[in-house]
């Protein structure tokens, strides 16, 4: 009988059955992992734990909506139109993962700007002090940028490859290198296979054309001017400037809703709506669900060198939590913009201590903006001067009734 200690010695010197278990936790983390990188014909997401509860979660989504996407990051993102004033909820995980790595991707000029102090009479209002107890200034209330579509490169709707789309392919390269250790020398290729074959599903899964089109389900060139916020009480605002033939139309990619396209004028386009199919996605899920069960059952055959197989679905993982959670760039998304600049020259960043100063000095710069975001930030009643200046239209006015206030003076 074996005792105790030489069971757990044996344990950690071959553990066994350890991979099976392994490969059936952390499923959601595939998925964001896919999610972040996918969209083209090569999704470097690498072979790790979690790939046969991805498979089989993705099998139970393909029976109901048949979304491959995750949920958006951000559930309380506001997207309204500029020109309507219309705001719905997003529900597009690219648009609420640009939002959310905002303070990653934010240019220097709109840190420099929410670094800057405002001048501001110490008795404006009697509210809002000069400066605070040991020469701190106060903070800015409302921060509002202006972007617009980025011209350099094809980059709209496409995945970006930095260097965490790359990490894919070199922690897939090491891992077939360490699988293939037990096979170049003690002649034993189980590993190996396992590894390869995992890989090689993996891959597929994110190949899958359903990708690209849930991920920017969207129409192009509709020139719509579209905010991005939290509401009222946060501090930034995100403004997507329309105008680029081939952008986006934001406030329609926010509803998260795959159109589609009607009937095919060619064999080739004809192949093509098959394969993007929402039955086709799901007979492709469906294939691979199988094939990771099967791989599941062949794993279970490894009793020996398996801390090598631990090893390559550790590895994987690692990679898969720095894919699923590593700040981006809006254009490695697909969302190509960049900060606009006034006639001036001066970049279009509006901030002030006040939130209705950093409106009014939003619609001053562009018309219509700030009033369309009026009724976000002041649901209720407004004050007789800002209704007044509201109602004006002539910006010279405004401009001088503006400066009044905020040096403190009164009309």
């Amino acid at each position: 009988m074996v005792s105790p200690a030489q069971s757990l010695r044996d344990q950690w010197k071959e553990p066994s059955d350890i991979f099976t278990v392994l490969l059936i936790i952390g499923g959601d983390i595939v998925q964001q992992a896919l999610g972040a990188v996918s969209g083209g014909f090569l999704t470097p997401v690498a072979f790790s734990y979690g790939w046969v509860a991805y498979a089989v979660s993705a099998l139970l989504s393909a029976t109901g909506d048949g979304r491959l996407m995750p949920e958006t990051p951000i559930t309380n993102l506001r997207v309204i139109n500029l020109k309507s004033g219309y705001c719905r909820w997003n529900r597009s995980w690219v648009l609420g993962r640009v939002f959310q790595d905002y303070e990653h991707w934010m240019p220097s000029a709109v840190r420099e700007r929410l670094e800057e102090h405002p001048s501001q009479n110490s008795d404006e209002e009697k509210k809002v002090p000069g400066s605070l107890p040991g020469g701190r200034q106060p903070e800015v209330a409302l921060c509002v940028a202006v972007y617009h579509w980025s011209t350099e490169g094809n980059s709209l709707a496409r995945p970006g490859h930095d260097w965490v789309w790359w990490t894919g392919l070199l922690v897939s390269l090491i891992q077939i290198a360490i699988s293939a250790v037990p096979f170049g020398i003690y002649g034993d290729w189980r590993v190996f296979l396992v590894t390869v074959s995992g890989t090689v599903l993996a891959y597929a899964a994110g190949a899958l054309p359903g990708w690209r089109k849930e991920k920017w389900a969207c129409r192009r060139g509709s020139g719509k001017d579209v905010a991005l916020t939290l509401g009222n009480g946060t501090t930034h605002v995100v403004i997507v400037h329309g105008g680029h033939p081939d952008g986006l139309d934001l406030e329609d990619l926010a509803g998260a809703e795959v159109r589609h396209s009607g009937a095919a004028t060619s064999n080739r386009r004809s192949i093509s709506r098959m394969i993007e199919s929402c039955n086709t996605t799901r007979l492709f899920i469906a294939f691979l669900a199988i094939l990771w069960l099967v791989l599941l059952i062949t794993s279970q055959a490894i009793e020996s060198h398996t801390w090598y197989l631990v090893g390559v679905g550790g590895l994987g993982m690692i990679q898969n939590l720095i894919v699923a959670g590593a700040p981006r760039f809006p254009e490695m998304l697909g969302i190509s913009i960049e900060l606009s600049e006034s006639s001036q020259g001066t970049p279009s960043v509006f901030a002030e201590y006040k939130v209705m100063y950093t409106l009014m000095e939003l619609e001053l710069g562009y018309k219509g903006f700030g009033r369309a975001l009026l009724a976000e930030f002041f649901p209720g009643k407004l004050r007789d001067w800002e209704e007044n200046w509201w109602a004006l239209t002539n910006n010279e006015e405004r401009r001088v009734i503006l400066d009044e206030k905020k040096r403190g003076l009164q009309r």
